[in-house]
């Protein structure tokens, strides 16, 4: 198992250094740069953008410019903001990420857990009227993009209802209940209809027709026997969906006034913030990465046959 995990590991370490380098010198390949944005732009001298250059040493080539910055990032220090030079990146994306972690984790909470007792119910009565209304269901919620649900939202409960604060953001739980239903309700849908998939197929094996000859109950053989084998299939596709709703929406966190790490990495895309645009990025690599990293060692805690293969290559 440690084999197994220390290759997993390798690999996706070499995952990331790929997308550092080429988040790295994509960012500045295209022409221009920070003094180019419109805030700036014919405002500052020629001696002005050099000196900047030099200063962030921008000036240097750009593979010598990635060795500095990488040997720098080994120790998760990605440089400082231009749009907040007194504190560094790291620090910047610590700081605001809990706001987008909390409403993410529990929008991605709400949607797995609520998708997945919807395609275990669709499962469970296969071609019947509740199987079709679940899936319908499924497919309209999981065509309506979150900032439109949003809008719908904060109008209803939040303009007319006065059930709940429209935006902004006070540590108080009200605030979060429309967030993380904007952001989590379209997510269901396709939780749901994966769910049910992997449970039909499932379903279809010989051990789950043993069961059933031995009197074993639906539910019995649902829960004792097809969620194991369903499991894997689940994992995959569910685990990642935590880091990558964890790091924020830029839509949610725009239409209800979240301080999140979305709206960050849309400004830093905007304004040419380099260091903050290649930070987030990484981070977020890192995130998706080290959650496939347990999901693999999830995958020979629940199929023993995951960890033979690796001892055979």
């Amino acid at each position: 198992m440690l084999r197994y995990t220390l290759r997993s590991l390798g690999g996706i370490l070499s995952v990331v250094f790929l997308l550092s380098l080429f988040t790295f010198v994509m960012a500045r390949a295209i022409p221009g740069g920070p003094w180019d944005v419109a805030g700036n732009k014919g405002t500052l001298t020629e001696h002005q953008i050099n000196v900047f250059k030099a200063k962030y040493g921008l000036d240097k080539p750009v593979l010598e410019q990635y060795l500095v910055w990488l040997r720098n990032a080994v120790t998760l220090d990605f440089g400082s903001p231009y749009m907040a030079p007194e504190m560094s990146v790291t620090e910047l994306i610590l700081k605001q990420l809990p706001y987008s972690a909390l409403v993410g984790g529990l929008a991605a909470t709400f949607a797995v857990v609520v998708g997945i007792i919807l395609g275990m119910i669709a499962a469970a009565r296969q071609n019947t009227w509740i199987d079709i209304a679940i899936n319908s269901f499924a497919v309209i919620i999981g065509t309506v993009p979150g900032f439109v649900l949003g809008f719908v939202l904060a109008y209803y409960f939040g303009a007319k209802l006065h059930w709940f604060p429209t935006g902004g953001w006070q540590n108080e739980p009200k605030y979060i209940v429309l967030p993380v239903l904007a952001f989590g309700i379209p997510a269901i849908g396709g939780v749901a209809r994966w769910t049910r998939q992997c449970i039909v197929e499932a379903m279809s094996s010989d051990y789950v027709r043993t069961a059933y000859s031995k009197g074993v109950r639906q539910t019995g053989v649902i829960v004792r026997h097809v969620l194991r084998n369903a499991a894997i299939p689940m994992i995959t596709s569910f685990l990642p969906m935590f880091p990558a709703m964890m790091t924020g929406s830029v839509f949610i966190e725009r239409t209800f006034g979240i301080p999140g790490l979305g709206q960050y990495f849309v400004q830093s895309s905007m304004s040419r913030d380099y260091p903050l645009v290649t930070g987030i990025t990484i981070f977020w690599a890192l995130l998706i990465s080290i959650t496939y990293l347990v999901t693999d060692i999830l995958y020979g805690i629940i199929d023993p046959r995951v960890r033979l293969e690796g001892k055979k290559r």
